[in-house]
Formats: C-alpha cells, sequence, structure tokens
C-alpha cells in the first residue's frame, strides 16, 4: 500500500470577484449582437437582449411582487430561453432563486414551495395546466408569472436592479444529498461563480465555444456545467427543452456545437443510434456526470466521436473534479479542479487520512462549496471544521486520479436523477396501512438504480392492502423519476 497523500490541491483558481450576472452584463456591453442562447426551434436570445429582459424582470418584481434583498423567487419551469432571463432576473432583484424541477407535482410541489415561500413564482404554461399544480402555485408561489407571457409582461419595464454582495445569498437547491433527504441548499453568489468558474478555467472554454444543453436546468448539471460554463466564457449555448437523439445531432451540426456536458444515458443512447464524429463535426469534446460511466461507453464514444471526459460533483459542491482532454483515464472522475482541496479520510477512523490506493470517504474545501443548509444542525454534520463531509467513498490513484467506490450516505440514481430514499420512506408511512417502509436502489443497467421499497404493515391491514396500491400511494404524488418501480410487502408490524 502506497503512503504519502494527505491533501490534494487542484491548480490556482481565478476568482473574477463579482457575481455571474454581473459577468454576464460585462459580456452584453461588448458583444451585445451575439446569441447567448439558441432554443431547440431556432429562437435567439442576444447578450443584449438577456441582459434588458433580465433587467426589466428585475424592475418588474420590486415593483409588482414587492421582492427585496433576501426574498425567494421561485422557477418552475422546463428547458427554455425565458428559464435564463428568470433566473439573472432574479439575481439582479437581490432574491434568492428557488429553481424546482418542473416534473415534480403534488406533495414534491407543495412542500418545496411552501418552505421556500417565494414572494414570485416563473412557470412554464405546462406545469401551470396541471389543474392541481396550478391552485398549489397560485396558493403559495406570491406573485405568477408564465414563462411564454414574460415578455409581454415585462414591455412596460425599464432595466432595473440592484447591487449585491458577493457573499449574499444567491441561490437555494433542494437536493441534500450528504443529509439523504429535501432539504435547502444554500449558495452564495460567490459559491454559484465557484461552481462554473473552475471548470470553465480548467477545460478552457471561451467564447468562441459552443455548448449543446440537453440535461435538465433544474439540476447543476444542466444549470452550471453545460449553460453557465458557456455563459461565464461569452460564448454560446443551445438549449434543447428535452433530449432526442436526432433532434441533438441536428442541433449540433447546424450551430457548430464544441462541448457538451450531460448525463451518460445520453451518450449510451446517441452510440446506439449509430453516432460518429461525422454526426458531430465541430465537437471538440464531451463531458459525463450526474451518474456512473459504464466503460465501455466511455470507450466507445472516444474511438468512434470524441473526447468523453468525466466530471463528479454534488449539490453541496457542484463541479469539484473533472477530467481534461491532456488529463483523461477510462473510468475516472477527475482530479480537484482550480482552487479545490481534497483529502480522503478512513471511513471507519475519520482522524486517519489514508494515501494512495487506499479507499476513504471524501472530504473538500474549494469556492463551489455550499453556504450550509437550511437546518443549522444539519450544517454542522456536514463539516469537519472548514472540510465538506461528501459521503462519497473514492480512491487516488499514484498519479491523482480519483475513482468512485461507494457511499456512506443514503442516495440513489435514476437515469441521473438523484432520489432520496428517506423521502419515499416518508410518504409511504403517511399510508394509513404502513407501519415502515424501506427504500432503496436496485440496480438497472438500462438507468442505473431502480426505486425499490420494502413495506411492513400496521396489525390489521393484512390482505387488504395490494402493493401497486402502495405504489400509487407514492407515485401520484412524486416526478416519474422519483416513482417506486417495485414494492414487496414484508408482513406486519407494531408500531
Amino acid at each position: 500500500m502506497v503512503q504519502g497523500m494527505v491533501v490534494d490541491k487542484g491548480p490556482n483558481y481565478r476568482d473574477p470577484g463579482r457575481p455571474m450576472h454581473e459577468i454576464i452584463s460585462g459580456h452584453a456591453s461588448r458583444n451585445p449582437e451575439k446569441p447567448a442562447v439558441i432554443y431547440e426551434d431556432g429562437t435567439k436570445l442576444t447578450y443584449g437582449e438577456l441582459d434588458e429582459l433580465s433587467g426589466k424582470l428585475a424592475a418588474a418584481l420590486a415593483s409588482e411582487a414587492n421582492v427585496n434583498k433576501g426574498d425567494v423567487v421561485a422557477i418552475v419551469m422546463f428547458n427554455r430561453p425565458e428559464f435564463v432571463v428568470a433566473y439573472l432576473g432574479a439575481l439582479k432583484a437581490g432574491a434568492r432563486v428557488v429553481v424546482i424541477d418542473a416534473l415534480s407535482m403534488s406533495e414534491d410541489l407543495e412542500y418545496q414551495l411552501n418552505d421556500a415561500k417565494p414572494k414570485a413564482t416563473i412557470v412554464d404554461s405546462e406545469v401551470y395546466g396541471r389543474e392541481k399544480d396550478r391552485e398549489i402555485i397560485n396558493k403559495l408561489g406570491g406573485k405568477v408569472y408564465l414563462a411564454e407571457k414574460l415578455r409581454e409582461a415585462l414591455a412596460g419595464f425599464e432595466a432595473g436592479g440592484i447591487k449585491v454582495e458577493y457573499d449574499a445569498d444567491a441561490r437555494i437547491f433542494y437536493y441534500a444529498g450528504i443529509v439523504g433527504r429535501t432539504l435547502q441548499v444554500i449558495h452564495t453568489h460567490r459559491s454559484f461563480v465557484g461552481a462554473v468558474a473552475p471548470l470553465a478555467q480548467a477545460e478552457g472554454i471561451n467564447e468562441e465555444d459552443v455548448s449543446l444543453v440537453t440535461s435538465p436546468l433544474s439540476h447543476v448539471l444542466g444549470l452550471d456545467a453545460a449553460l453557465f460554463t458557456a455563459l461565464y466564457a461569452g460564448g454560446t449555448a443551445v438549449m434543447m427543452k428535452r433530449f432526442d437523439e436526432e433532434k441533438a445531432v441536428r442541433l449540433a451540426k447546424e450551430y457548430g456545437v464544441t462541448y457538451m456536458v450531460a448525463a451518460p444515458l445520453v451518450y449510451q443512447r446517441l452510440l446506439e443510434k449509430g453516432v460518429t464524429r461525422d454526426n458531430l463535426p465541430s465537437l471538440k469534446w464531451a463531458m459525463s456526470g450526474g451518474a456512473y460511466l459504464p466503460p465501455e461507453v466511455q470507450k466507445a464514444w472516444i474511438e468512434k466521436v470524441s473526447p468523453l471526459l468525466q466530471v463528479y460533483g454534488m449539490t453541496e459542491a457542484p463541479q469539484c473534479f473533472a477530467t481534461t482532454i491532456e488529463r483523461n483515464k477510462i473510468g475516472s472522475l477527475g482530479f480537484p479542479l482550480p482552487g479545490v482541496e481534497a483529502k480522503l479520510v478512513d471511513p471507519e477512523d475519520e482522524s486517519r487520512e489514508v494515501g494512495v490506493g487506499e479507499k476513504g470517504v471524501l472530504l473538500i474545501k474549494g469556492p463551489m462549496v455550499m453556504k450550509g443548509y437550511a437546518e443549522p444542525e444539519e450544517t454542522k454534520k456536514a463539516f469537519r471544521g472548514e472540510w465538506l463531509w461528501t459521503g462519497d467513498i473514492l480512491e487516488r490513484d499514484d498519479e491523482g486520479f480519483y475513482y468512485f467506490r461507494g457511499v456512506k450516505k443514503r442516495m440513489l440514481k435514476y437515469k441521473g436523477y438523484p432520489v432520496f430514499p428517506r423521502d419515499l420512506e416518508i410518504l409511504l408511512e403517511k399510508h394509513p396501512a404502513v407501519a415502515k417502509a424501506e427504500v432503496y436502489g436496485e440496480p438497472d443497467p438500462s438507468v442505473g438504480q431502480i426505486p425499490a421499497a420494502r413495506v411492513w404493515l400496521k396489525p390489521g391491514y393484512e390482505g387488504s392492502v395490494k402493493p401497486e396500491e402502495l405504489m400509487e400511494w407514492v407515485n401520484t404524488r412524486v416526478a416519474p423519476y422519483k416513482k417506486i418501480r417495485k414494492l414487496v410487502i414484508m408482513g406486519t408490524l407494531e408500531k
């Protein structure tokens, strides 16, 4: 066993020192006619238009929704150009942005809106068209703006906005992977920029680059690694509402896509469709994240299309490791990005730091690390002094590459989406017949893991409740990717 590695440091980080919306406004002043976002239907949003519209939204939020510094603005939207307007406009207003997955419904949606208490919600008409969800949004979402009518709603406003501190809260996520349940993860403007800039710097992304955005913007892989790396660098993001193989190839060719960041399933499906470098001639590199990348998929993509890199992170610390074209190994998550410090500790004795070739729980420091959770006690549990305890078990080789080896936290991945077993257990245990539930991930090579459950009934319910009924109880209340696919009743249990 080779020893010696204690703290591993990434390259120097060049901190821009200002919030993301100010960086993008700088691009707008220098190159207002350059396309910032191109939608799948051909709609283009230039940097000048993006800056002006987001400024108008900031003014509208202050005037119509009484949004002040520190208030919350929610976005419930599928991928579309208005998403970027909404995101930057809320930040310019001094608000904290909460992005709620547009697939969220019923209890999921209600919980997050009730917890976040937004002054305003910008919502996709597809979401707003669902009767029950519309009632929830009208009740809990504050002032409601429809994404499709956002330009029209902002027509009478002059662009505005306020100065925000770099260390002020900027955004809130509801994917607390370390905790293993739905909980507010709070990031500042500094850690937002710190989640994007190191990756852009490491990969050499610049204003000539064009990114293909296939992942949902409700998750950091799509939002930060695919979208905001391009906007941070002054490049262009080509955005898809939902991934489709033929559409992805067409858009990549038409707009000269130079890089893409997506879940492993995207590359697998493109390869199955017979995609080669002839189909994606401008693609310089691709990057996989969010879930396990099978080595055979990575090898095939490299052989047939382009370099396929990997990025590793979590909601609490997005994009902290990655590989590059110059340094890439099959199966590796990469190495610390600029500004990141990493160390591995013994899973059974965290006072012992492990070396090369040993498995250990990853602890990190870096510009992308969250401010904390909304619950102070949970924040304390997640940190070891200045170090964030990730709950992921990794191993480092003698060349500095890291490899995923397991987890000490409760989370599973379905098609790259994080699913928290405890959330589903709580929901199952709300059923009048259920005494106890255990949810776990069952391996499935086509999707990663499927949510499965073991359930114990309360006495007196034997034979009167079927697995299908309990699955429906959960599945009608959660986003499609959280649905329980398999459930077994184990017997009864006194509670």
